[in-house]
């Protein structure tokens, strides 16, 4: 029986028809779910951002409170008001999750954290109510809100130092402090929810793309029977890449980005995703850069922000809590503890939200202040005046004080060494503490003596 070439020739221009169709559809959903995941990926970010913005609304409505009490300037009042009232940016954070549904712990997590933070601003209005009887200001000056604001008989009957001392109590006592805790815990329970919801659309998308590359490697192998040029072309381009890029996934390794097309498209969209991935892992890995006690960073992340900052314009402070071992020795670890997360408490407030706040130790502390300079220095003054009166209100704790020494970068000796100004301001701690502890020193001081 003869059969013509051109039967045959027909035969492979129909297979090779047949299988390139099939190869096309099958790519085209391929690279259909890795747009999928980075789509899922954006939505991941966005949903993160909505979320944090509760945390950090809080913390604002905190700072516009506090710094109405501690100096009685109405425009942080108002701030605090515009932002209840009328920006509600944190309604709007609640409202972005609905699309995960309300019956999501995505959506319910972040809800607690709004109801604490709804709470929180109940005792933060009565606070500054009883901070405006006691500086005359009049609540309705500031906002309606406020000015509706009952206080009880026997508040109303203190004197104003009286007022205005409570009125500072409520937003630096641990019940309040508590309820910021709950208002984290419910921010950061949902971005963990989030983090699950992605993981597990992502995890979908891409075992989609996994079988239909599964799927490829046998039409390609068709392929490579055909003829000798398809052989050559597919191994290099498609089969050699696809193969070796399992075993960089399995390391949860980039792929590299050679061979066809197609394949460099899947392999720079698999590298978005895994370093996005990889980056959103680290930030939300609390435990890794925070101290477990008082919730600041710890000694790890302000090792490696020293050493990033080097040669930026930075202020670094070190703070000790004097006698802090007769303190454990005379009141017990438990009550030492609770004096630590106090002054915990007291520096996170003082700083911006951009500084690096530390627990370095057992009762050392270091803050990084960034875009701080020498010529700043009363800014730093003005903080440390401000921790030590919050230090001083009392409370059930033993009093304590803090030993606080200040070093700035920017000069030739340390403009490069991130030790060198470690060492400063470990110096400037130690001047202080010679000086009789419960006060402070700055490097460039005692250099010039």
């Amino acid at each position: 029986m003869k059969i013509k070439i051109t039967y045959v020739f027909l035969i492979f221009l129909i297979l090779l028809a047949v299988i390139s169709s099939i190869l096309l559809v099958s790519s085209y959903r391929a690279n259909k779910n890795v747009a999928s995941m980075q789509e899922i990926t954006n939505e991941y970010i966005a949903g993160q951002s909505s979320i944090n913005e509760m945390r950090e609304i809080s913390d604002y409505l905190t700072e516009k409170c506090r710094d109405y009490i501690v100096t009685g300037k109405v425009d942080d009042a108002e701030a605090f008001f515009r932002e209840i009232q009328v920006d509600k940016h944190r309604e709007q954070a609640l409202k972005s999750v609905e699309q995960y549904g309300k019956e999501t712990e995505i959506y319910t997590s972040l809800e607690g954290a709004l109801k604490a933070s709804n709470e929180l601003a109940d005792v933060e209005c009565y606070a500054m109510r009883l901070a405006s009887e006691s500086y005359g200001i009049s609540p309705s000056d500031i906002s309606d809100e406020l000015a509706e604001v009952q206080l009880t008989r026997q508040d109303m009957a203190l004197d104003k130092a009286a007022q205005l001392e409570k009125s500072r109590n409520m937003v630096f006592d641990e019940d309040y402090e508590a309820k910021k805790a709950e208002i984290w815990s419910g921010v950061y329970g949902s971005i963990d929810n989030l983090l699950k919801d992605t993981r597990d659309r992502q995890i979908g998308s891409y075992q989609t793309v996994q079988r239909l590359l599964k799927r490829d490697n046998v039409l390609l192998i068709l392929l490579l029977l055909l003829t000798i040029a398809m052989v050559l072309t597919t191994a290099r381009m498609v089969v050699i890449p696809l193969r070796n890029s399992s075993a960089f996934i399995r390391k949860n390794q980039s792929l590299p980005v050679r061979g066809s097309a197609e394949y460099m498209y899947l392999a720079e969209s698999y590298n978005k995703m895994l370093a996005s991935t990889q980056r959103h892992n680290e930030i939300l890995s609390y435990e890794v850069t925070h101290d477990e006690l008082t919730g600041l960073y710890n000694r790890k992340l302000f090792e490696e922000k020293r050493v990033e900052l080097t040669g930026q314009d930075t202020a670094m402070i070190m703070v000790d809590v004097d006698y802090f071992k007769d303190v454990n020795d005379t009141y017990g670890h438990a009550t030492g503890d609770e004096i630590l997360k106090k002054v915990a408490g007291i520096l996170l407030s003082s700083f911006r939200f951009e500084d690096y706040v530390c627990r370095i130790g057992g009762d050392e502390f270091a803050i990084i202040m960034v875009q701080m300079r020498p010529d700043l220095k009363n800014v730093i003054l003005t903080k440390i005046e401000s921790i030590r009166e919050s230090l001083a209100i009392k409370d059930d704790l033993p009093k304590v004080t803090l030993s606080i020494g200040v070093a700035f970068s920017g000069d030739e000796d340390n403009a490069d060494d991130s030790d060198g100004l470690y060492k400063k301001a470990d110096a400037a701690l130690y001047e202080a503490k010679e000086r009789g502890r419960d006060g402070y020193a700055f490097y460039e001081d005692i250099d010039k003596q």
